[in-house]
């Protein structure tokens, strides 16, 4: 039953999207069956190798943002002096969006691909560590004092046995929310910068107004977002039961 609502949504979006593209400007907004030919036309040209740049981008971005965020957020979590000396920062920079910061970036780091790696970096590091941080935090107190009953007590000993596995479901929490934001942040150091990856077709098919291959050079971000977040949301639910 829930799939059959599924489908009834997509054929009556779907319809509507056919129906509007022939009715209307082409130019504006082109017949869903013309965005599928042009996504198989690109799908058996450049899209390939387009998408396998960006998702270099994206993990080296992505895995750079959840190493440093990771140890980062265990830091300031389990340190009162760290908590109030850097927490304000974080929280100020994670509202600061993204895009904001690109112009900057792209002064300090350049136009190759070290900028576009810093955009996707800070686009997922704030969530990441803000969910770390906040597991971290609120480990609770008591399963601290029975590890510490048990002989368990040097900091990375608690570490490794109770707050870590305490924190699991906020850190893979934060991953997801991370890869999402990571998704966004490559889309616009492409598009900013226009050297590869999707961000240059869709920057080339905006340029010459093909809008049927504008929106099929744009559909993979959102795929890649889903499949990604849907992933990890699939490993966060195989580790509820560490949530304590």
């Amino acid at each position: 039953m829930r799939y059959l609502k599924h489908l009834v949504f997509g054929l009556v979006f779907f319809g509507a999207w056919e129906l509007g593209g022939r009715l209307g400007n082409p130019d504006v907004l082109p017949p869903f069956t013309a965005v599928v030919a042009a996504f198989v036309d690109i799908l058996f040209g450049p899209l390939p190798s387009a998408l396998l740049e960006s998702m270099r981008l994206l993990v080296i971005g992505f895995s750079t943002a959840l190493v440093l965020a990771f140890g980062l957020g265990l830091l300031v979590g389990r340190y009162k002096l760290m908590d109030r000396t850097l927490s304000p920062y974080f929280s100020a920079l994670y509202a600061l969006p993204t895009v904001a910061l690109v112009p900057l970036v792209l002064i300090w780091f350049g136009f190759d691909l070290t900028g576009r790696v810093v955009v996707v970096f800070l686009a997922s590091f704030f969530p990441i560590l803000i969910n770390v941080y906040q597991g971290a935090r609120d480990t609770p107190s008591d399963l601290l004092e029975v590890a510490r009953s048990f002989g368990v007590k040097s900091e990375i000993g608690l570490l490794r046995r109770v707050v870590i596995p305490a924190a699991v479901p906020f850190i893979l929490a934060g991953v997801r929310l991370g890869i999402g934001r990571g998704v966004v942040g490559m889309a616009i150091a492409e598009v900013y910068l226009r050297l590869s990856g999707l961000g240059t077709l869709i920057a080339t098919y905006a340029s010459s107004f093909q809008t049927d291959y504008l929106i099929a050079a744009i559909l993979p971000l959102p795929f890649l977002g889903v499949v990604l977040t849907k992933l990890l949301a699939y490993l966060e639910a195989r580790f509820q039961t560490w949530k304590v």
